[in-house]
C-alpha cells in the first residue's frame, strides 16, 4: 500500500534525481471520540486552562502591600492566584459551582478581552470560533442551533454567556 505520504516523497526523490523511495506504513493519530473516556481535569488544570482560554495569561503571584498612615509599606502578603483558587476549589466536595463563579468572575473583570454583543457582527462565526478555541472542534448541529437560537432570542445571551456555557460544559472541564 503507498500512502500519500509515500507517493509525495517518491516524486520529489525522483525530480531531485535520487533513486531512494520510501514506503512508510500509515499512521493514525489519536483516539476515536467514542472510544474516548474522559478524565475530569484536576482544579490546578482548570484553573490554568480557564485563565489562559478567558485572560489569555497564566494565573500570576503579586504583593499586596500594607501601608502605614504615611504611605510607607509596612508589610507585602504574596498573593499566588493558582494556589488560592485552587485550594478553595480542593476543600469543597463538589468544585462545580466554584468553578462556574471562578470563570463568571473571569469573564465579568476588566481584564477580559470579549466583545459585547452588539459588537458581533456575525453571531453563528463567533459561536463556531469559541467551539473551535475552547473545545477544539466544531459544534455539531444541535449545539450550533441551540447556540444560535438563544444568542438571537435571548438578549442576555451574548459573548461572555457563550463562554461561560462552553467552559462549564463536561468535555471543556474534562481532558
Amino acid at each position: 500500500m503507498i500512502t500519500r505520504g509515500a507517493a509525495l516523497l517518491s516524486l520529489v526523490a525522483g525530480l531531485a534525481g535520487c533513486g531512494y523511495s520510501y514506503d512508510f506504513d500509515p499512521v493514525t493519530l489519536g483516539d476515536d471520540k467514542a472510544g474516548r473516556v474522559p478524565e475530569p481535569r484536576t482544579n490546578s488544570q482548570y484553573v490554568r486552562a480557564v485563565y489562559a482560554d478567558i485572560l489569555g495569561r497564566a494565573p500570576e503571584i503579586y504583593n499586596f502591600d500594607l501601608q502605614d498612615p504615611s504611605g510607607k509599606v509596612v508589610q507585602q502578603i504574596p498573593i499566588q492566584e493558582q494556589t488560592y483558587l485552587t485550594t478553595a476549589l480542593d476543600a469543597t466536595g463538589d468544585p462545580a459551582p466554584l468553578r462556574a463563579l471562578l470563570a463568571a468572575g473571569l469573564l465579568g473583570s476588566t481584564e477580559c478581552d470579549v466583545p459585547e454583543k452588539e459588537a458581533v457582527a456575525d453571531p453563528r462565526a463567533f459561536i463556531r470560533d469559541q467551539f473551535r478555541t475552547l473545545l477544539g472542534r466544531e459544534p455539531n448541529a444541535y449545539e450550533a442551533f441551540a447556540f444560535e437560537d438563544a444568542w438571537n432570542t435571548d438578549d442576555a445571551t451574548g459573548p461572555r454567556a457563550v463562554i461561560r456555557a462552553i467552559v462549564g460544559s463536561r468535555e471543556y472541564q474534562s481532558r
